[in-house]
């Protein structure tokens, strides 16, 4: 299979998420727990100690009245060792 790309998802609920140690990412479809790990722990250098994943299905949405449906997506939580952070969602303090 290819590499996982992840992609952070940075709303409100993954920053406070984040505080916790929990980080939100949008992950291939087909990717699975044991890959989704791997993935967190090559391209941001943090051990993962728990994922977990969930899809959002696509909603039903009309064109020129013919309906269509949009992607399913697959969310991952994944969950870093006490004390690693992922610089991705940082917030920094001159920003606000």
């Amino acid at each position: 299979m290819t590499p996982i790309t992840l992609k952070p998802v940075i709303t409100e609920k993954s920053m406070t998420m984040a505080a916790k140690g929990v980080y939100m990412f949008d992950v291939n479809p087909r990717a699975n727990k044991p890959l989704i790990a791997t993935a967190v722990k090559d391209q941001f250098k943090v051990d993962a100690t728990q994922v977990r994943i969930l899809i959002i299905k696509g909603k039903v949405k009309k064109f020129k009245g013919v309906e269509g449906q949009r992607k399913d997506k697959k969310r991952a939580y994944v969950t870093v060792k006490k004390g690693q952070k992922i610089a991705v969602f940082e917030i920094n303090e001159e920003a606000k």
